[in-house]
């Protein structure tokens, strides 16, 4: 089986990327979406997340766009969120993917170090800052999210470093579908 992880800044297409691997037979694995499950009222942080900001909390829920302007302005909360979060995430994913049987599987990852010293097939992805923050700006996202945001992940230099496979996304989908496909069948799996 091939298992890759498929990381990049916010906004540099890393779920294209996993989308294109989809469409050659995938089974993908979103690390966010776990993040998001993991915060709701029934999911393991919960409760922890909730004691620690209750002002977050409405309506027995976590409002993650009020945790996300706390712990993205504040690395001291980001790291305590993490705390909180990273291990119940890790669990579920290593859950998921003991539970897939593919001959290809991808797990989406937006933070880097959590998952240096990974033997799975590492890729990154690129983009120029400029082309980033236009994907996030069209997302409706405003100026003071995608600072933050991009402040508290990963440089592109770690990623770099960390990869085994770049992939750069500045052009078109077309470009973008090929360097996926070129990648897989480099893996045995195009």
């Amino acid at each position: 089986m091939v298992r890759i992880i498929v990381s990049g800044g916010i906004g540099s297409g890393k779920s294209t990327v996993t989308s294109i691997m989809q469409d050659h037979g995938a089974a993908v694995v979103h690390a966010d979406e776990i993040g998001h499950m993991v915060l709701e009222p029934e999911g393991e942080a919960f409760t922890e997340v909730a004691d620690a900001w209750p002002s977050v909390v409405t309506d027995n829920a976590i409002d993650r766009r009020k945790l996300a302007a706390i712990v993205f302005s504040d690395d001291a909360a980001l790291a305590e969120l993490e705390s909180m979060t990273h291990p119940a995430i890790r669990r579920k994913l290593a859950e998921l993917t003991r539970l897939v049987h593919t001959n290809l599987l991808v797990v989406e990852i937006p933070i880097l170090r959590d998952f240096l010293n990974s033997s799975w097939t590492k890729v990154f992805v690129t983009a120029e800052s400029h082309v980033r923050h236009e994907r996030l700006l069209a997302r409706g996202m405003d100026e003071a999210d995608i600072h933050g945001r991009m402040r508290a992940q990963a440089s592109d230099a770690t990623g770099v470093a960390w990869a085994d496979y770049v992939i750069s996304n500045n052009g078109s989908l077309e470009e973008l579908e090929t360097e996926v496909h070129a990648l897989l069948s480099s893996l045995g799996d195009g």
